[in-house]
């Protein structure tokens, strides 16, 4: 039937509208497809295009992309992947306080009177300062408080200021933060007082004529601090500034070149203790403001539970202080800010109690597991962390009231901050909005930009293994640019994408690291055969090319190049010099002079002696032989063989006391240790006893520590105050705790290899009343009385690879910079690792900042490591170096590891662990005696370390049981015909 055309029409009508009902969502929702097809491929491509060049293809990344507008992620590449985000924390903790303190939380800090005001203006009593940890505190303000002070009539001061920090715990530092960091401003010491961010600013001023010093200035003024002026004038508009503060002191010694035509040059240096500088600073103040004081007045800590303040300044809202936390990524503001947090909502003052109300938060976002925080900067490289928590903590705060506060503090492309100079002449510029994050193998960028189509997207770009920092931030500026312009984006350039490789090994070796890699770790795998060729040789590889903190697998590089410059005979010597003559009654009437060139085995005869080798006691033995019975001099320690830098970069403050951090000095025992022995008093309330050995007292035990019953808490500890050799025992040790031992760093080991002579000498009858020990040098004139060497060094490296020994491998590194560039440095040892390791074959895209694997700036390939590895194979030194690794099942770190597996007294390999880092890399021969090299490594775990050593070994466990067919090659020579041969 055919309708009428009235009616014909209105259906058509209603067709059509029905038609772009359906129709244009679909034709919408296509564009968006290709949009996000689009997005996806120009990432893919950058990607792809980071993988081609050998200084960026170790570059980890991860990458989440979210649409906020439409609740949809947009791109998402390893986003559940954990990273050290460097400043990209400073998110959670600004997150936070909004959340707990809210936007208009101020600090405050206090001045009481600890004793009477007459109506004359006489304070009968001390001046308190008590501050509650305001970051933003500055000299200004603590002006503002002394003009205050005075308005309410204080003219005079009788007794002492005192200044109250307790508002934070005393613990100055956070967690691993690095040693080496410690003199500059960004790495300030925490204090619930504060001033000038716990910083002086030396201003330094090139006014003077060329070759003499510039003036400096330091702000504020104090005499709290020392500045030791060796910078000298020169030509020019350059400078090369040096900044030294010894650790535990406030001596900071400026040294290099300014220009004559330089603009003046302010630092922030930071201050040891700073609450007491905090005190100092107010006493030049109230001189200033025309106070009197008492001639004698003293500053002290103290903790004033009571009183009524006489003056109160209070900071800036919150709303603000966060502003120059995010936009210039001031690092003591986010850690005093944790510590408030702490504070106020845990009733402690620490990192770990900020961090707990940090997670309370954090779990409102739905952010649980899967992370890890420890301080509120970021500065410490524990912190971990992946893009998809960061992408729910930007859309949690999309949720909240103060979400325009937050976005607020947040660095803007091209506009302010630390994104000031960054997206200029982009679409993201002025529209992104975003908090940096950038150390040293790290660089990483979270934060919100608007898309063109009105699109609100949140975004975190995480990036670690960096060898050269441009290649990361281009892949941000690329892809901040891109999310800019979405979704009108140009079709990318064409490529190929590269399928995952599959290998011989694949379908053994896949399922294990994937496991592995569950938990947000990432695993970098290579295994390859010594007896194939080409490409064949191959047999497996993940991430292989990606760089990786090693561990102690560094050693391998280490111990490798000593062989191959020093050879497997090299004997490390010590000597001993005299200043004057013996007479024919045994008196020296001279200094008796022990030179040492790096021997780490030099020991004393108890149970510190781990290794054959020279000892003290023989030392002793040569002096009597030599008819000396009376030192009218001094003892001498010569250490000058090797540079004065003791520790490692990137080393960690508070494992200083550790043994595995010892001090690496060219003349030093005991791996630069002692030992205490310890075990519970016979009943609850007694010390517990302790013993040093050796019996010396160069260092000072204070022994605090209690026994209590055997059902209480154990919280005994050691350790030794830095910058000095007082060593503190304190907590409870519970009775029927099993007997142990601690070994403890000493601060000097020179020093402390002289003390111990000197008592050794003494006992032995040696008359050396009036003897002190010093450092110095062999004078010219000296006679040498003995010289005497160590093991062979095959031998020595035996013990450094099998036991993992820190100090040995940090020992030998700058022996070989003596050796090798005439200077003995970790720098110059290192120089000769990698000038070695290249003649093996190995690309040189890798960092090694000491030879150890203690230090976190260490980044490394598998595949480099496996090409020293398999270089090593073919070398007259193989023997040695093979021999000197642990075995599986057998002996050293992997004594307990793969036992009842094939793998057992087949795997030859070197452990390597540090918090959320593992890996193991060696030999292992297969069922059919093919020669396999491998090397696996593990970054950003969360949790028990062990976890991963049983990946570890299910993986080497799976090549030694692994039946290939091949045509085999004569077998490992020698090694391979003894008993637990590979």
């Amino acid at each position: 039937m055919r309708l009428p055309k009235g009616i014909y029409c209105t259906w058509l009508v209603i067709c059509l509208l029905l038609f772009q009902v359906v129709a244009v969502p679909q034709a919408v929702s296509a564009a968006e497809e290709t949009a996000d097809k689009q997005l996806a491929a120009h990432i893919e491509k950058l990607l792809a295009d980071l993988e081609q060049e050998s200084a960026s293809r170790g570059m980890s990344v991860g990458i989440a992309v979210y649409n906020l507008t439409k609740q949809e992620y947009l791109y998402a590449y390893q986003k559940d992947k954990a990273f050290v985000p460097a400043s990209n924390l400073k998110l959670l903790v600004t997150l936070a306080a909004l959340e707990r303190l809210g936007p208009d939380f101020r600090y405050k800090t206090e001045v009481y009177a600890d004793g009477k005001v007459t109506p004359a203006g006489v304070l009968e009593g001390d001046l308190v300062l008590k501050g509650y940890g305001d970051p933003s505190f500055a000299l200004e303000d603590l002006n503002s408080l002394v003009s205050k002070l005075k308005e309410a009539g204080v003219k005079r001061i009788t007794g002492s200021i005192k200044v109250d920090e307790s508002y934070f715990d005393d613990v100055r530092l956070g967690p691993a933060w690095m040693w080496d960091d410690e003199v500059y401003g960004y790495s300030a010491q925490l204090s619930g007082l504060t001033l000038n961010r716990n910083a002086v600013t030396v201003k330094i001023t090139p006014d003077q004529a060329i070759g003499a010093a510039p003036t400096l200035q330091m702000i504020p003024a104090n005499d709290y601090v020392t500045l030791q002026n060796e910078v000298k004038i020169v030509e020019g508009q350059q400078d090369d500034l040096t900044y030294e503060r010894p650790r535990g002191q406030n001596t900071i010694t400026i040294s290099g070149t300014i220009g004559k035509q330089a603009e003046p040059i302010e630092e922030p240096l930071a201050v040891e203790d700073p609450a007491l500088f905090v005190g100092n600073a107010l006493k030049h103040q109230l001189i200033s403001a025309g106070i009197s004081l008492n001639p004698q007045v003293t500053i002290a800590k103290d903790k004033l539970d009571k009183g009524t303040p006489l003056v109160t300044h209070y900071s800036q809202p919150l709303a603000e202080l966060i502003k120059e936390l995010n936009k210039e990524s001031d690092n003591f503001y986010a850690e005093s800010l944790l510590k408030t947090l702490g504070a106020e909502l845990k009733g402690e003052g620490s990192f770990a109690a900020g961090s707990e109300a940090v997670a309370d938060v954090l779990q409102d976002a739905r952010i649980v597991t899967g992370y890890q925080q420890v301080d509120g900067s970021g500065l410490s490289r524990l912190n971990l962390i992946a893009p998809d928590h960061f992408i729910k903590l930007l859309a949690y705060v999309q949720e909240q009231e103060y979400k325009e506060v937050f976005e607020a503090s947040l660095p803007i492309a091209g506009g302010e901050g630390t994104l000031e100079n960054r997206f200029l002449d982009t679409p993201a510029a002025n529209n992104l909005m975003a908090k940096t994050g950038s150390m040293s193998g790290v660089n990483c960028l979270s934060g919100y930009v608007t898309a063109e189509n009105g699109d609100k997207l949140a975004f975190s770009i995480l990036s670690n293994g960096i060898y050269k920092s441009k290649y990361a931030r281009d892949l941000q500026d690329q892809v901040g640019t891109l999310l800019a312009s979405y979704p009108n984006l140009s079709v990318p350039d064409a490529f190929t994408p590269v399928d995952p490789q599959q290998y011989e090994l694949s379908s053994l070796l896949d399922p294990i690291v994937t496991e592995l890699e569950k938990s947000g770790a990432t695993a970098g795998v290579i295994v390859k055969s010594l007896d194939r060729q080409d490409e064949q040789a191959i047999l497996y590889a993940h991430n292989a090319d990606k760089l990786f903190t090693p561990a102690s697998n560094a050693k391998l590089l280490t111990s490798l190049t000593a062989l191959r410059q020093l050879g497997a005979d090299y004997r490390f010597k010590t000597e001993l010099y005299l200043t004057g003559p013996v007479n024919p009654g045994g008196v020296l009437t001279g200094d008796l002079i022990i030179k040492g060139y790096g021997d780490p085995t030099l020991h004393t005869e108890d149970s510190l002696k781990v290794q054959e080798g020279v000892s003290i006691e023989e030392i002793v033995e040569q002096i009597n032989e030599a008819g000396i019975k009376v030192i009218q001099g001094d003892i001498i320690v010569d250490d000058h063989y090797f540079d004065d830098q003791r520790l490692g970069l990137g080393w960690a403050w508070d494992d200083e006391s550790y043994y595995y951090n010892a001090q690496t000095s060219a003349l030093s025992i005991n791996r630069g240790t002692v030992r205490i022995d310890y075990q519970p008093g016979e009943r609850g309330g007694e010390q517990v006893e302790l013993t040093l050995s050796p019996q010396t007292q160069y260092v000072q035990i204070v022994n605090e520590a209690k026994t209590v019953d055997a059902d209480a808490e154990n919280t005994f500890s050691i350790e030794r105050v830095r910058g000095q050799n007082m060593i503190r025992v304190t907590g409870n040790l519970p009775l029927g705790a099993k007997a142990d031992y601690e070994r403890i760093a000493v601060e000097e080991p020179a020093l402390y290899t002289g003390t111990v002579l000197l008592e050794k000498l003494r006992e032995a009858g040696i008359k050396a009343a009036q003897s002190k020990v010093k450092a110095g040098e062999v004078p010219d004139e000296s006679r040498k009385l003995a010289e005497f060497a160590s093991q062979p060094l095959k031998e020595i490296i035996t013990y450094l690879n099998k036991n993992s020994d820190n100090h040995y491998a940090e020992m030998m590194t700058k022996v070989l910079g003596a050796e090798k560039k005439a200077e003995g440095s970790t720098g110059a040892g290192i120089e000769v690792i990698y000038e070695t390791v290249s003649a093996l074959g190995v690309d040189e895209t890798f960092d090694l900042f000491d030879a150890s694997g203690l230090t976190r700036y260490n980044l490394i390939a598998p595949r480099q490591l496996l090409t020293a590895l398999e270089a090593m194979a073919e070398q007259p030194e193989f023997e040695s170096f093979l021999g000197s690794l642990p075995v599986a099942g057998a002996d050293g770190t992997l004594k307990n590891r793969m036992k009842g597996t094939r793998a057992e007294n087949n795997v030859r390999a070197k452990t390597g662990t540090l918090t959320g880092v593992s890996s193991l890399s060696g030999y292992v021969s297969t069922q059919t005696g093919e020669r396999l090299a491998f090397s696996i490594m593990i970054n950003g775990h969360i949790g028990d370390t062990d976890e991963l050593k049983a990946l570890e070994d299910r993986i080497v466990a799976a090549l030694a049981g692994y039946r290939g067919e091949t045509a085999l090659l004569p077998l490992f020579l020698t090694i391979a015909e003894s008993p637990g041969s590979i």
